[in-house]
């Protein structure tokens, strides 16, 4: 059995197919990047995953169960309550249960912003902010992370250090995480795996492994090439 196992039969908007006959799975502790042109689907299919597209015929197991738990999303903003501090905001998914000071305390220390309780969202860089959205994704303790091209509106230093970051909570918290991403650069030094969907709805497009060791080096010469043959296996554009 897969850890992460998702089946999408069909999903529609009117009459437009947007995913169809689809499967795809993940192992434990596995980064698998999806990749492909704008409106191939992949952040409908992260919705899919994470329970929040009641509207397609599919099925998503973790571990062999379906009920939707384990499972943390961070979108490609923040989405952090402006009228909350960071604190508030991480504990807020917290549902029932009473918040824990002492866990939020080590989410921010985890994610860099140690001290940050107080802040309001409107204090914090584009950077900050999209920490303390990891740090709100990972307060429920899931066991997979969705990622919906999170680091897309930060600049190219911030971008570096939030992939960095990613990796070491991944690696550190042994999650799975499915990372939607335009970057192949991002897409290869993160993944084990990337996966291209195409615009026609059907099975993925392709599929390669990222046999590199970790931790990677950025500009490392193999990774140079494996970006080469994966913009020519998918026949994407570089720009």
């Amino acid at each position: 059995m897969s850890f992460l196992e998702i089946v999408v039969d069909e999903k529609r908007y009117g009459e437009r197919t947007v995913l169809k006959n689809l499967r795809l799975t993940l192992a434990r502790g596995e980064i698998v990047s999806l990749v492909g042109p704008s409106g191939c689907g992949k952040s409908t299919l992260l919705s899919i995953v994470a329970g929040l597209d009641k509207g397609a015929r599919a099925t998503v197991r973790l571990e062999g169960a379906s009920d939707g738990e384990g499972i943390g999303f961070v979108f490609q903003e923040p989405r952090l309550f402006p009228w909350l501090d960071v604190a508030r905001n991480i504990a807020f998914g917290s549902g029932d249960a009473p918040p824990s000071a002492a866990a939020v305390d080590a989410l921010l220390a985890e994610v860099g912003l140690a001290g940050y309780g107080a802040h309001l969202p409107r204090q914090l860089s584009g950077g900050q902010a999209q920490r303390v959205a990891i740090a709100c994704a990972l307060y429920t303790r899931p066991r997979v992370l969705l990622l919906d091209e999170p680091f897309s509106a930060v600049d190219a230093l911030t971008r570096i250090k939030l992939q960095d970051l990613l990796a070491r909570v991944a690696r550190e918290r042994g999650l799975s995480v499915l990372l939607v991403t335009h970057d192949i650069d991002e897409a290869v030094h993160l993944s084990d795996r990337i996966v291209l969907l195409d615009r026609q709805p059907g099975p993925p497009r392709a599929e390669t492994p990222v046999a590199l060791a970790r931790p990677r080096a950025r500009g490392d010469a193999e990774a140079a090439r494996l970006k080469a043959a994966i913009l020519a296996m998918f026949d994407l554009e570089t720009a």
